[in-house]
């Protein structure tokens, strides 16, 4: 498989899972390409684990044109059974699973999907509460697969960290509304813990308890070290780790407590690139030094875990800093 080709089933395989609500828009590009081209799931996984840098529309509007009558017919086969799957599982209240769902439907049981019953028996797999082992378990014995749950871990945990696209998509927001309004407040507050608890509910991670909402770096970092999801400000992050920050105060001193809150966009060369909002009032992206004394440290999201919503988020009380 080339590079540029990798790179396109990547980019529009994530856009697609990262976010239910674009299903009916992006599903036939997604799949079109999947029916084109069937791939074992190692394939799939040293895809996801790399970066290529794509004229995306464009490979995609090329897709389409040289899609050939069968491969229309596949097409619409499987934007249907995507379709079947989102209101099964909606059916058995299980929707927020759906992104689970598309990923088995998409890379491991593409053959049984012309079987009679195929959506009920994937969605019967799905129950309240269990793990991802669980799920997997489940799957191979109605299925008689041998997937494994590694490599299902391992392409989950990359599409759900894609709070960082999110992230990326707002940058230039100037004055941060869409953020502090959606969060329920009527005028402008320190927004940089709305911005990233907006971004945590594009990606529907506030609904399966990832990521918390909230308003106030102090409970928002207080969750995370509650759960011992927390890295000290001496480590070296991952992209999608929640980054707060301790700033000076006046007097030159730092009082223990975080101010600002962001979003780890990559570590490269030994800097934290960082995706901010209410830096400068605007959405902003920043670079510090690994181990800046500045940065108080890091909230990491266990993106790999799916399920109900367990989280202790926080009321609507204003952001304790910038």
């Amino acid at each position: 498989m080339s590079a540029a080709l990798g790179a396109a089933l990547k980019k529009i395989a994530v856009a697609l899972l990262s976010d239910p609500k674009t299903l009916k828009k992006v599903v036939g590009i997604v799949l079109t390409l999947l029916v084109a081209i069937i791939m074992p799931i190692a394939a799939v996984i040293a895809i996801f684990s790399t970066d290529f840098e794509i004229d995306v529309p464009e490979f995609q509007r090329l897709a389409i044109q040289n899609l050939t009558p069968e491969q229309r017919a596949d097409l619409q086969f499987i934007e249907d059974t995507g379709n079947e799957i989102q209101a099964a599982l909606t059916a058995r209240g299980q929707e927020k699973r759906l992104k689970e769902a598309l990923v088995l439907f998409l890379f491991a049981l593409g053959d049984f999907a012309h079987e009679p019953g195929f959506v009920e028996k994937l969605a019967g797999c799905f129950v309240e509460g269990q793990t991802h082992a669980e799920l997997i378990a489940a799957v191979n014995a109605a299925f008689s697969t041998g997937i494994d749950p590694e490599d299902f871990e391992k392409i989950m945990s990359f599409v759900n960290r894609q709070i960082v696209d999110v992230a990326r998509s707002q940058l230039g927001n100037v004055g941060g509304e869409p953020y502090w309004s959606w969060y329920g407040f009527p005028s402008r507050v320190e927004w940089c813990a709305c911005f990233v608890s907006w971004c945590a509910d594009q990606c529907g991670y506030i609904d399966s308890g990832i990521i918390p909402r909230f308003s106030g770096c102090e409970q928002g970092a207080g969750w995370f070290k509650a759960r011992n999801l927390w890295q000290d400000g001496s480590a070296t992050p991952t992209s999608g780790a929640i980054i707060f920050f301790d700033w000076l105060d006046e007097n030159g001193l730092q009082d223990g407590s975080p101010d600002h809150v962001g979003i780890v966009e990559k570590v490269e060369n030994g800097r934290v690139y960082t995706i901010e909002g209410n830096s400068g009032d605007a959405c902003q992206q920043n670079s510090y030094p690994i181990g800046c004394f500045e940065i108080f440290g890091y909230g990491t999201p266990k993106y790999e875990i799916t399920g109900g919503n367990t989280d202790d988020s926080e009321s609507n009380t204003p952001a304790q800093g910038a």
